[in-house]
C-alpha cells in the first residue's frame, strides 16, 4: 500500500502568532516552549503580571488583538462567569481566517456549537481539545466527529509525576 502523506500535511509554527489566553503557570510554560519553536508569542490575562510577561519576551495585549492578529489560540483560563463560552459566534468571527484553537482549559470557556459554525465556514482550521463542557462529551457530538477536530480525554495533566 501507499502512504497517505497528504492527509497529515501541517503548518510550520516558526514565525506564527500564538496567542494564550489565560498567562498563568501554563500558560507562560507554553509561552517558554512556543519561543523556543520559533513563534511570535501574545498573551491576554487581565491579572497576568506585566514583569514576567517581559521577562519571557511576550506581549500583553487586548482580548481584540488576541482574537485578531493570532494565527494559533491556546487557552489556559478557569471557567469563570467572565470566561463562560467567551469564544462564541462573536468572537469567530473577529478571528483570523484559518486560525488553530487549543483547549487544555476548561471546556465551558468554548461555545462547542459556534465552534462547529466557525470550522464548517473555515473560519477555524482546526481545533484540538482536551476538554469538553460534557465529560465525557457524547459519542455523537458533531463537534467530536468533525474532521478536523482533534480531541483527547481531559489528559492535560495525565503524567505519572503529575499524580503525585
Amino acid at each position: 500500500g501507499k502512504w497517505a502523506r497528504t492527509k497529515y500535511v501541517g503548518v510550520s509554527l516558526v514565525g506564527k502568532t500564538l496567542a494564550i489566553l489565560g498567562f498563568g503557570k501554563v500558560g507562560s510554560e507554553v509561552a517558554r516552549r512556543a519561543k523556543g519553536l520559533g513563534m511570535h508569542v501574545i498573551a491576554h490575562d487581565p491579572y497576568a503580571s506585566a514583569d514576567r510577561a517581559r521577562a519571557i519576551g511576550v506581549d500583553l495585549v487586548s482580548m481584540e488583538e488576541a482574537m485578531t492578529t493570532a494565527d494559533f489560540i491556546s487557552l489556559h483560563m478557569p471557567l469563570t462567569p467572565s470566561t463562560n463560552k467567551m469564544l462564541n459566534d462573536e468572537a469567530f468571527a473577529k478571528m483570523k481566517k484559518g486560525v488553530r484553537i487549543i483547549n487544555v482549559a476548561r471546556g465551558g470557556v468554548i461555545d462547542e456549537d459556534a465552534l462547529v459554525r466557525a470550522l464548517d465556514a473555515g473560519i477555524v482550521a482546526q481545533a484540538a481539545l482536551d476538554v469538553f463542557t460534557k465529560e465525557p462529551p457524547a459519542a455523537d457530538s458533531k463537534l467530536v466527529l468533525h474532521e478536523n477536530v482533534t480531541v483527547t480525554p481531559h489528559l492535560g495533566a495525565s503524567t505519572v509525576e503529575a499524580q503525585v
